[in-house]
């Protein structure tokens, strides 16, 4: 049986016992339950844990820090002290720490998600982020009415100006008039845990027009979707684009608080599939706020690296996953497939695919 031995930055708690494998997850900024990048990762984790526990027979215990960036070599430490012959590390803030750790223990095997670390038992994994948000992009450029559509990134940095730049081009690809709002929360690694200011950003893009917003902000991106579902619809102050947004009945809250003569705000979420969060009345089947999500599969890169740590199959070096290689992609589900025509879901198939040909060439910021 698995056991989660949870450890804080103050103190180290707990020893593994008697067990097969011990793994490990170092959590980025924003906290293990950020709802998109921390999250996904851990669950990507645990999945592949509880896989390899089923089929394999094995027990496998789970070492878990959370703390801070500055705390990360720590955490590190900490579990690879324990014996860990894996850890998954989230984030480019633990780079460093990971580059001076992974020398110590030679044995441990690293994963460093969105950062490079250039050592024999580190594995770098990076994401072709502006594929991805390009497809979120061109959704948002077909189902915006207002033709302004907004994003809201967490710290101001290169890796989320390359989904701010994908999306914008996937925006203006399906609508070449329409505006784009770009805000970021700040510029410490504090601004993946600020939902207050990414709500303040929500709302300002919103009286500015926008009626869609795609947020890529950690747990800060809550903020934007408690916006969006709190405030539910606009009163359009103008003409309003013909899009091929499909009509879904509306809850008895939404009529009431919206009434008619109003429309519907979305958010594109991030990381994890998040089109659930825009459900405001546990319906599916009623009009759901959560537009789409963009997938950036740091759960596939965490499962993966626990099944080649078990089947003798780990390698180091950099990899890169786009399109092409499913690393990203965008979400279609129960929450959000009636809002979304089939012949948009086939349009944006095709996109893709063009994108995977080199037919499209999406622009990475640089």
């Amino acid at each position: 049986m698995r056991r989660f031995i949870v450890m804080v930055a103050t103190l180290a708690l707990g020893f593994a016992t008697a067990q097969d494998y011990v793994f490990g997850i170092v959590f980025d900024a924003g906290g293990k339950f950020d709802g998109s990048f921390n999250e996904g990762t851990w669950r990507g984790l645990v999945r592949g844990i509880e896989t390899l526990e089923e089929e394999q027979g094995l027990e496998i215990d789970l070492l878990e820090f959370e703390g801070t960036p500055d705390t990360s070599a720590q955490g590190l430490r900490s579990i690879s002290e324990q014996g860990a012959e894996l850890i998954v590390a989230p984030g480019f803030s633990q780079s460093d720490s990971i580059a001076n750790v992974s020398q110590e223990f030679p044995f441990t095997n690293y994963v460093n998600i969105d950062g490079v670390v250039e050592a024999d038992n580190v594995r770098s994994v990076l994401f072709k982020e502006h594929e991805g948000s390009f497809l979120v992009g061109y959704l948002a450029g077909l189902m915006t009415r207002t033709g302004v559509v907004g994003f809201v990134g967490g710290m101001d940095i290169p890796l989320i100006r390359n989904f701010d730049i994908g999306y914008q081009q996937g925006v203006t690809s399906a609508c070449p008039d329409c505006e784009i709002i770009s805000n970021y929360v700040g510029t410490t690694p504090s601004a993946w845990n600020d939902p207050a200011r990414a709500k303040e950003l929500a709302a300002s893009q919103r009286a500015q027009g926008a009626d869609i917003v795609y947020a890529a902000a950690g747990a800060s991106g809550n903020g934007v979707i408690d916006f969006v579902t709190e405030q539910k619809c606009f009163v359009p102050s103008g003409a309003v684009r013909d899009t091929p947004l499909q009509d879904v009945p509306v809850s008895d809250a939404y009529a009431s608080e919206c009434g008619e003569n109003t429309e519907p705000l979305f958010f594109i979420g991030v990381d994890s599939n998040q089109n659930f969060r825009g459900d405001t009345d546990a319906d599916p089947t009623t009009l759901n706020h959560g537009l789409s999500s963009m997938l950036k599969r740091v759960d596939v890169a965490a499962e993966n690296a626990a099944y080649d740590v078990v089947n003798g199959e780990f390698t180091a070096g950099i990899q890169v996953l786009g399109l092409a290689e499913e690393g990203v992609d965008w979400a279609l589900d129960e929450y959000n497939q009636p809002l979304i025509p089939q012949s948009v879901v086939d349009q944006l198939g095709g996109i893709r695919q063009a994108v995977v040909d080199g037919d499209i060439v999406v622009q990475p910021y640089e």
